[in-house]
Formats: C-alpha cells, sequence, structure tokens
C-alpha cells in the first residue's frame, strides 16, 4: 500500500478546512436544495466550430454550454456545484496549436482553462487525454494556470505522492445546517499504456475499481454525501469492469456512493441507448437506483442533478432528486465572454488550418474504407513507411522489412485536390504518436484476425440480402501495408485471415517485421495481441502520427495516394447478395467517381446509405 494511502483522514481534512462555501438554504421553488452541474469531454472546444471542415458547427461548442451553465445558476441560485470529468485541455485543433504549432509559454495556461476560470467551475477530473497525447508539462500548465483544483485518487507519483487531490470536500450550508460533500474521481488506468511515451517512469495510476474500494469508504466516513464525478463511463454488466469505459457502472453500485457524473466514452447519459442495460433507469436518470448522468462530448450538454436533502437523527439523507441532461442545439446563444477568451486561439487556429501543404491526385475518400482498400489508409500507411525507414536506416533493424499499420478513423473523410493542414486532420483524427513494434509473420496474423473481429459474419447460404456490421469502432478497425491478404467474412473468429503473403511468396510465419503503428495500439488500445505489455518496442518518439502525413506531403508536394489493393474481402459465392451501409455522401461519390467498382447503390438510410458489395470485383479498375 502506498505510503500517502495510509494518511488519508488527515489529508481530506487539510482539503476541507479549504472548501468552506456558503450558500442560501433552498431553490426558489422550494424543491430541491443542491444541484449539481457537469460537462465532460469538451476537448477544448471552447466555440461551435469544425477545424476540419473549416466551417462553423452548431452542435456544440463551450461558448454555448455556459449559457446553460449561467441558466442553470439563475434558477437556483448560488446553492451549486459545477464539475468537469475530463478530457479538457486535449481535442481540437485549438489544442494542437497550443502544445505543438506556438507551444504556451513557461507561465501561460490553455484558453479552455482561462474559460473554465471564469465560469467557476469547482473541481475537474483529471481524464486520459490530460496526460497522454501532450505529456506531464502540458498538464502541468492546466494544473498551474486553474483557479480548481484537479482530482484524481489512483494518480501518483513515482514516489508514491499524489499528482493531484484524491478528492475535495465541500461544506454547505442547508436550513441552517451543514453538509459535507465529498467529490472523488479516477484516471482511466489504460492511459498508461495510452501514453506509455510521457507517461512510463513519470507517474503511476492504479486500477480504477481497487483504488475505489479503498477510498470512497474512508470518503464516506468523513462526509454526509459522496458524489463521483470521474472520467469513466458507463456500459454493459458483461464487460469487465476493469474497462474504464464501464467502471462508472460499478462504481454507482457501492453502497456509499450518493450521485455519479461521468464521462469518457462521449455518450449522454440518460439516453435510450441505455435503455436495455439491467439496474439501469432511463426515465428516472439513476443506476442501481443511484441519481447519475453523463453530458457527452465537446459541450453538446450539460449534466444536472437536483437533490432533496433533509437533517435527521443527525445524519444527511436523500429524499428526493432531478435528473436533467440539458443540450444545446442551433439557437443556443453563445456567451460573449466565452468567445471572447477564445477569440484569438480561435482565430490563429483557424488560420493554421487554412495552411496548404500540397495536393493529392486522387479523392482521399473514406466511405469505403472497411470494406474496400482506400487512399485514406494509403496515405497515411505511405508516410508511415515513409518515416520508418529514415527512422531504422544505420540500426538494428534496417533489414527487418517494414509494414504499416493504419485504420480508417472515420467513413465521413473526403479530401480531393489542394490538402491544407485541416485535411490532414481529417485523415487522421487523433494526437497519436509514433511506435514501431518487432512482429513476427504469425504474429502479424494474429494481430489481422483480432482486427477483423471489427465485421459480423456473413452465411453464404442465406439467400436473404445480408450486411455486414462492423461490431466496434474503425478506428480499431487496422489495415496492414505492405504484406498481401484476403479477408473470409463467411468464417468464424480466427479463420479470417487467408492467402497472406509477401514479396508474392506465401508469408514466412518467423520472419520478423518492423510494425510502423501508433501509441495507443502499441501500449494495447483494442486489446490486441502482441502489443501492450506484449509488445516488442523497438522504436517510440513523442512526434505525432499526423506530423508525418503533413512531413510526407510536403516533401513530395503533390502525391498520389491510389491504393494499392494489396488487401480484400475475399471473392466468395453468397446465396445472396451482400450489403454494407456507410455515410450518405457515398452516393455522389460512386455516381461521379467511375474507377469504384463493385458498388450498387440500394437505398438511403437513417443513417447514411446502403450498397450492394460483388465480392468478385471490388475495388478499381
Amino acid at each position: 500500500m502506498k505510503k500517502t494511502k495510509l494518511i488519508g483522514l488527515t489529508i481530506a481534512m487539510a482539503f476541507l478546512a479549504v472548501t468552506l462555501i456558503a450558500s442560501p438554504a433552498m431553490a426558489e421553488d422550494g424543491d430541491y436544495n443542491l444541484r449539481m452541474m457537469a460537462t465532460g469531454d469538451l476537448h477544448q472546444y471552447l466555440v461551435p466550430y469544425d477545424y476540419m471542415n473549416d466551417e462553423p458547427f452548431d452542435a456544440y461548442g463551450f461558448s454555448k454550454t455556459f449559457t446553460l451553465i449561467e441558466e442553470a445558476r439563475e434558477e437556483f441560485g448560488e446553492n451549486t456545484l459545477l464539475f468537469d470529468t475530463g478530457d479538457a485541455i486535449q481535442g481540437s485543433m485549438i489544442g494542437n496549436y497550443e502544445a505543438l504549432v506556438e507551444p504556451l509559454e513557461m507561465f501561460e495556461t490553455q484558453a479552455i482553462i482561462e474559460a473554465m476560470n471564469f465560469a467557476g467551475y469547482d473541481a475537474a477530473a483529471v481524464g486520459n487525454h490530460e496526460l497522454q497525447d501532450f505529456g506531464l508539462d502540458f498538464f502541468d500548465k492546466a494544473l498551474r494556470g486553474s483557479e480548481f483544483p484537479w482530482l484524481g485518487a489512483n494518480f501518483y507519483t513515482m514516489e508514491g505522492e499524489y499528482y493531484t487531490q484524491p478528492f475535495e470536500i465541500f461544506e454547505k450550508d442547508i436550513d441552517g445546517e451543514t453538509v459535507r460533500i465529498g467529490v472523488i474521481s479516477f484516471v482511466p488506468h489504460e492511459t498508461m499504456s495510452w501514453g506509455r511515451t510521457h507517461l512510463h517512469g513519470e507517474v503511476t495510476i492504479d486500477d480504477i475499481i481497487e483504488s475505489a474500494e479503498h477510498y470512497i469508504p474512508m470518503l464516506e466516513s468523513i462526509t454526509d454525501l459522496v458524489v463521483v464525478a470521474s472520467h469513466t463511463g458507463v456500459g454493459s454488466t458483461a464487460r469487465d469492469h476493469a474497462d474504464s469505459y464501464d467502471a462508472g457502472y460499478h462504481l454507482a453500485q457501492m453502497d456509499e456512493v450518493d450521485a455519479y457524473l461521468g464521462g469518457h466514452s462521449h455518450s449522454t447519459f440518460p439516453s435510450e441507448d441505455y435503455a436495455d442495460v439491467e439496474n439501469i433507469n432511463v426515465e428516472e436518470g439513476t443506476i442501481f437506483g443511484k441519481p447519475a448522468s453523463m453530458p457527452g462530448r465537446w459541450g453538446e450538454a450539460l449534466s444536472i442533478i437536483d437533490l432533496k436533502i433533509a437533517h435527521e437523527n443527525g445524519e444527511w439523507d436523500i429524499v428526493d432528486f432531478n435528473v436533467d441532461l440539458r443540450e444545446i442545439d442551433e439557437d443556443t446563444p453563445e456567451h460573449p465572454d466565452i468567445v471572447e477568451i477564445a477569440s484569438d486561439v480561435h482565430d490563429a487556429t483557424v488560420e493554421y488550418v487554412r495552411t496548404p501543404i500540397g495536393s493529392t491526385e486522387v479523392p482521399v475518400k473514406a466511405y469505403f474504407s472497411e470494406v474496400k482498400d482506400s487512399a485514406v489508409t494509403q496515405v497515411v500507411n505511405e508516410a508511415q513507411l515513409w518515416f520508418a525507414e529514415e527512422q531504422l536506416a544505420n540500426t538494428d533493424y534496417e533489414d527487418h522489412p517494414i509494414v504499416g499499420v493504419a485504420a480508417p478513423f472515420q467513413t465521413s473523410t473526403s479530401v480531393e485536390g489542394d490538402i491544407t493542414i485541416g485535411d490532414v486532420t481529417d485523415i487522421y483524427l487523433y494526437d497519436n504518436t509514433v511506435y514501431i513494434l518487432e512482429m513476427t509473420g504469425e504474429g502479424l496474423v494474429e494481430f489481422l484476425e483480432h482486427s477483423v473481429l471489427h465485421f459480423s459474419e456473413i452465411d453464404p447460404d442465406d439467400p436473404d440480402p445480408q450486411v455486414i456490421d462492423t461490431l466496434g469502432p474503425s478506428f480499431n478497425y487496422d489495415v496492414v501495408e505492405g504484406i498481401d491478404y484476403e479477408i473470409d467474412i463467411t468464417q468464424p473468429e480466427g479463420e479470417r485471415i487467408t492467402n497472406v503473403e509477401y514479396n508474392g511468396e506465401p508469408l514466412d510465419m518467423d520472419q520478423e517485421f518492423a510494425v510502423i503503428t501508433n501509441d495507443y495500439r502499441a501500449g494495447g488500445g483494442g486489446d490486441f495481441p502482441h502489443t501492450g505489455d506484449d509488445a516488442e518496442v523497438i522504436f517510440s518518439s513523442a512526434d505525432a502520427n499526423r506530423d508525418q502525413i503533413i512531413h510526407y506531403i510536403e516533401e513530395y508536394g503533390t502525391i498520389n495516394p491510389e491504393p494499392s489493393g494489396n488487401w480484400r474481402l475475399k471473392p466468395v459465392d453468397t446465396a445472396g447478395p451482400v450489403q454494407f451501409e456507410t455515410h450518405a455522401d457515398a452516393v455522389e461519390y460512386i455516381e461521379e467517381f467511375d474507377r469504384v467498382q463493385g458498388i450498387e447503390f440500394v437505398e438511403e438510410t437513417e443513417d447514411g446509405a446502403l450498397f450492394e458489395l460483388d465480392l468478385e470485383n471490388l475495388g478499381w479498375d
């Protein structure tokens, strides 16, 4: 047990001493006497602007969210608390601009922190993206600049000291009595893998549930209410609680927890997405009977939990509650003060994303990138291979064949003609950094078998139309450039990768390859074999994968990322049609670009458009 864990009561009382808050006893309507609000996964989206497409977008932006916050405060008076559930300082191109393009000076802080200070946050949870993308120095700037505490009860220095406060205790006066509200947060422990380059040897992050089982009973013993306001999501009970996307479900069922405010999954709660999950009531907004909410992403919504509490026999009890999720829309006005705070960095970021760096001879479209080789993954892999050859030259690995690994991050990607910085962020969505792993031919096949779990299995004897379902996020569907292979979607798990070749010969399962990928995948993201603790890392860097692509395009000026066709869905006879659903813009694409073969439009759908695939002829001519 870490030595700091033995002094929990002492440090808790120290926190308590600095968080006294005087407040009125009741809301004006008398129904509730404590309001808690939360944002989460703001990801530096200060204003409603889509930097990748270089256009306004009304469905997100903190300048709108703060309008909701002010309205909620005015309704309730001062008896409120405002939290953020993590991932505030990274995400939009503003984060990249402040971290990489025009890095903040020593005593400067992020624009989102300035906005959160103005908004009067009471506390913020440490999220994984606070740490994994730009490193601890960037997070330390946020710590120094914040006028509120950051919380992470399972986050330590290598010496076993708290990196931030584990929790905060607030005191409020209600009906002449003092109520103590303990607020605690946890960092996704997988962050140690996802941010390996920045974090290993610098900090440690313990398991969420194990830490909660230690801290939450202790916090409950010295407070009247325990609130989890943490960067943890809510998922299915069928999944392991150690997965940070689901840890909130397990935290909420702890007896000592009175309310839960979460994030990380970019989901909203309550919502119908959780209607079929056991012990969740989306009508009441509860998990195991506890009031709960998650505000989605990028400032799209504000979570509100109102509590009516009563003091009887020396104890406080929740006698009633209400959960409200307020979403912004096109009519929600921007708050002028937040717009002013964001104006300089927003203008500079827009100017940056408009910077031209080259052009492409072929359209870079991702509409069918999950079922056929595409220019989207081709340009990423060509840039990665170009980078890896340079890095491995004159090293012990210079004779290793190099293969590139890339995923189609989003099916909406569309770049033609001239290429700007903003276009590259459309092609490569995330702030990953470069890793190169050593992997055998056998390991590569196992890696690919895991990747193609992305697809549902097709029954070749079914005469009815069958849609190829994608069973997970596209960022966990990796394609490999440098070997040839086929994917047989009629086969069960572990038997789908066939006809694997290298240089026109059957793949040597013992041959060693250099596999260039990113920190998320190398660190174990997606649970791929031969990654995480099992990874053989031969090169790592803080250089961004996205920057590889930028430098590659700048080097060549005009690129021609025509798909090599090194992989395909295996042509198989099926009794009925095989179909695939993708982005609606794909309809116009196949009509205008006649080089796309083997794809025929079927019908529009609620989420996009449906196409029929001719597996014998799927590709470019």
